[in-house]
């Protein structure tokens, strides 16, 4: 009984820790040949440029790691889209209108509204604020939900 209890809080600890990758094409081959050193925990939450994730398997090479030619592309374009870098943020109750364009790709236009409506109705407090802005839709802002910081 006791054995059986440690070993079934060993597993549950166990996954407790485990991270998932995320699904995309070139899953299947970045977990057979990324875990077979180490679980995908050690990766599975970085996020790197193309270049980065390119330095990252070259230094795993380095220390033994076997990967063909088709494998390696595979695995690198996995890396590079399904954990690339994190889209930048910006907090639309500081950001000047230039950093709205930069960060939220959107015209001086829709960037000057977001200030002035804020200027004049205080800080938004969610996405629906937002929404309420003259010059922008709905689908332009929930495109650009994972930016907006408040």
């Amino acid at each position: 009984m006791i054995r059986t209890l440690l070993i079934l809080t060993t597993l549950f600890a166990a996954s407790a820790w485990a991270q998932d990758l995320p699904d995309g094409p070139g899953k299947p081959a970045t977990e057979r040949i990324c875990t077979g050193c180490h679980g995908a925990e050690m990766f599975a939450t970085y996020h790197k440029s193309a270049d980065d994730w390119e330095r990252t398997i070259t230094t795993m090479t380095e220390k033994g790691l076997s990967i063909s030619d088709a494998d390696y592309a595979t695995v690198l374009d996995y890396l590079s889209k399904s954990l690339g870098p994190l889209p930048p943020k910006v907090n639309v109750n500081k950001a000047t209108a230039a950093d709205l364009v930069r960060i939220l790709k959107i015209t001086d236009k829709q960037a000057e509204a977001i200030v002035a409506y804020r200027t004049k109705n205080g800080d938004f407090k969610d996405l629906d604020g937002v929404k309420k802005v003259d010059g922008l839709d709905a689908a332009t802002v929930d495109g650009k939900k994972d930016n907006i910081v408040f």
